[in-house]
């Protein structure tokens, strides 16, 4: 089992893990682009699965363009779209049986491609963002949600309140681009950023944004694009919708350049220690050392890979916890991030 931890009192054994900006943090590193869409569609039955890859289009039979399109967009940073098949004129009740038959799904990212129609819109996206914190915080998998025009105040969840028009003159509502921000994003390995990447297929945006209007767009959590003259269509800023800044929760829990990394240590020291420690290795200096010689090997590799940055064997710290089966590890993680602001003075002479 995993989730987060405020005192050391858990029933089940598992890892719980804490991450935070000004306190330590806490296995290679797990692969990602994995993304699920939350869809009705004209054919298939509702409540199922469908795997589509680039070499698998298992779509159901009969299955339109109109069915295709999103897992299309996605598919062009994802390896593996998931459309989980939602009833026609869904409801809250359709939405949260999927996220039930989600918990048990791994995945990266998910994808509700609906704003203001049908009806429960608000609500299902309300829904969706409620468990996605309940997953990150109290089941420990660490997940991201793509939403239209949804203010949520969460590194869980990104906001996106632009849509494209392609190159066949079509136009994709927010609501349909989240399909490809959440490919994306999945996509993206935990040492690269999403700013600056181009839409292939796309050559403007809808609406179009001021300069100013991008910078408050940007300060409210959204993820927004641009176009330039070329019509090139691009990402402005590899955001979530995180806005409150706190002491436990800084300006780099907005970046989902470093949430990936975090979220990618979380599952990943899950993963080793439930399968390879619990049950398996004693509470004693031995095996607490067995367990802190993996963990440094696993952070030089994140770090020979560029994700973090800094790293020292003394930054792991592992002791005895409370309980006669417990663990305390502290562990102090420095995430790398892109450049993406660069600030130039040109003195003339």
């Amino acid at each position: 089992m995993a989730g987060t931890w405020e005192s050391q009192n858990k029933v089940l054994p598992g890892a719980y893990i804490n991450i935070r900006t000004n306190e330590p943090l806490s296995i290679t590193p797990g692969d990602r682009g994995t993304v699920v869409i939350l869809q009705e569609m004209t054919v298939g039955e509702d409540g199922q699965m469908y795997t589509i890859t680039a070499t698998e289009q298992a779509y159901p039979e009969k299955a339109t363009a109109e069915d295709k399109k999103l897992a299309t967009e996605a598919l062009k940073k994802a390896k593996t779209v998931l459309i989980y098949k939602l009833p026609e004129t869904h409801n809250t009740d359709a939405v949260n049986a999927a996220l039930t038959k989600l918990k048990t799904v791994q995945f990266n990212t998910l994808c509700y491609p609906y704003d203001t129609t049908p009806e429960t819109a608000s609500a299902n996206k309300t829904a969706i963002a409620a468990w996605i914190k309940a997953m990150r915080d109290d089941e420990g998998v660490k997940c991201q949600a793509v939403l239209a025009n949804h203010v949520a105040d969460s590194e869980g969840i990104i906001n996106v309140s632009q849509g494209v028009v392609m190159s066949d003159s079509t136009t994709l509502t927010a609501a349909e681009t989240t399909a490809w921000v959440a490919g994306a994003t999945a996509g993206a390995s935990i040492t690269t950023s999403n700013t600056g990447m181009t839409y292939v297929g796309a050559i403007d945006v809808s609406p179009r944004m001021t300069k100013t209007e991008m910078e408050t767009a940007i300060k409210a959590g959204k993820f927004i694009f641009k176009a330039d003259s070329a019509q090139n269509v691009t990402a402005v800023y590899d955001i979530n919708s995180l806005t409150t800044v706190t002491v436990e929760k800084g300006k780099m829990f907005t970046k989902n350049r470093v949430i990936r990394t975090l979220d990618n240590i979380a599952n990943d020291i899950t993963t080793i220690f439930e399968s390879n420690y619990v049950g398996k290795v004693n509470n004693n200096d031995d095996g607490r050392a067995l367990l802190k010689a993996a963990l440094v090997d696993y952070f030089n590799t994140l770090q020979n890979m560029g994700a973090i940055q800094n790293f020292e064997t003394n930054d792991v710290v592992i002791t005895a916890g409370t309980d006669s089966d417990a663990v305390l590890v502290t562990a102090a993680i420095q995430p790398v991030d892109s450049v993406e602001k660069i600030y130039i003075t040109v003195n003339l002479s």
